[in-house]
């Protein structure tokens, strides 16, 4: 008797366990599928504003080049000195947002890496970085945001692709000042540390919240704070030039105590002689 009730225990309990483990397949099932399908959904997004910048950048790419040829054209035969030196602004301009195309293209032509060929070239990143920070000297007064930019020595070579690392500065220069409430400072200073160029911009402006920090290097993120500084941000810059900083094999870095207690950004690259 007691022998059968044992036997008869034993079947309900080897039932319920089959009922569970169908009911924990189900359950499985549904999740996987749940995760398919919102991943499914986020690729299409992904895709959608991939396809987006990758037109965009195609389409701006010619205009501008027909717009640097027509300027040149125009400076040749310019005899006003004063005119003459607006078109030469004129075409630089031109010549920046042409090589910011570039970049962009390069970046989109594939979802996980750069195609492109990178001409590498010895350059005292000192005068890089100088030049870059003088031209953007206006902005700066515009903001009336204090500049200053330090060199540990007069030459500090790298190795670099001089227009895409060029894009880089310029990048995290601009981002200093539009990210930088007027009256506050922006230091630029470079070093070199254990065969390393290390080159550090340093503002005291809006700052980068800590949950917002994993996402800062990400495609088209932008953090709440910025998209209220500057509203027409796209969210590549930062993307972008993660990407051209990692092909000199080198690293870019952020850094920041919080909202509002400013930023640093940190590019470290490769030494040469």
């Amino acid at each position: 008797m007691n022998y059968q009730v044992f036997i008869n225990q034993k079947e309900i309990l080897t039932g319920d366990i089959f009922i569970v483990g169908a009911v924990l397949l189900f359950l499985t099932i549904i999740v996987i599928y749940s995760i398919r399908v919102i991943w499914k959904k986020l690729m299409a997004y992904e895709t959608l504003k991939y396809e987006f910048v990758t037109i965009i950048a195609h389409k701006f790419r010619t205009p501008l080049t027909q717009i640097k040829w027509i300027l040149e054209t125009m400076v040749e035969t310019e005899t006003d000195s004063f005119k003459k030196e607006n078109l030469n602004n004129i075409g630089k301009s031109a010549s920046t947002l042409i090589s910011l195309t570039n970049t962009l293209v390069d970046i989109t032509d594939s979802a996980n890496s750069v195609r492109a060929s990178y001409n590498f070239e010895r350059t005292n990143v000192c005068d890089t970085v100088r030049k870059i920070a003088n031209s953007l000297k206006e902005r700066f007064h515009e903001k009336n945001i204090f500049f200053g930019i330090t060199c540990s020595v007069p030459e500090l070579f790298v190795k670099m692709d001089i227009s895409r690392m060029d894009f880089v500065f310029q990048t995290l220069i601009e981002n200093s000042i539009n990210y930088s409430p007027a009256g506050r400072s922006v230091e630029i200073t470079l070093a070199k540390s254990k065969g390393k160029i290390i080159i550090s911009i340093i503002d005291q402006g809006i700052g980068i919240d800590p949950s917002d920090m994993p996402r800062i290097f990400t495609k088209f993120f932008r953090a709440s704070n910025a998209q209220l500084m500057d509203t027409e941000g796209f969210g590549v810059g930062l993307y972008l030039a993660h990407s051209v900083v990692r092909r000199h094999h080198g690293k870019l870095e952020a850094f920041s105590q919080g909202i509002n207690r400013g930023s640093t950004f940190m590019i470290t690259l490769p030494a040469v002689k």
